[in-house]
């Protein structure tokens, strides 16, 4: 069945959102990418579009903290924090 007005047309059937969304799932597959590559590139991509005041925002979320311990012999040793940016 075609809509008249194709963009006023939101009507899909299950079937046909799910074999939407099972042929864009594999997208990143066949490019090779392990899952989280993707997402990182997307991350990046919908970063680099931004404008103000929106950038400064999402730089500011963009920094990851994580704390790091050497393990041997089945004892913690020493840990340090670090700073991702």
């Amino acid at each position: 069945r075609r809509c008249a007005a194709p963009r006023a047309c939101v009507h899909r059937t299950m079937s046909q959102v799910s074999s939407a969304v099972a042929n864009s799932a594999q997208y990143w597959r066949i490019a090779g990418m392990s899952y989280l590559k993707y997402a990182n590139t997307c991350a990046e991509v919908v970063r680099a579009s931004l404008k103000e005041p929106f950038l400064t925002q999402a730089k500011g979320r963009e920094t990851v903290y994580y704390k790091m311990t050497k393990w041997s012999k089945g004892q913690a040793g020493e840990s340090g924090a670090s700073l991702s940016s």
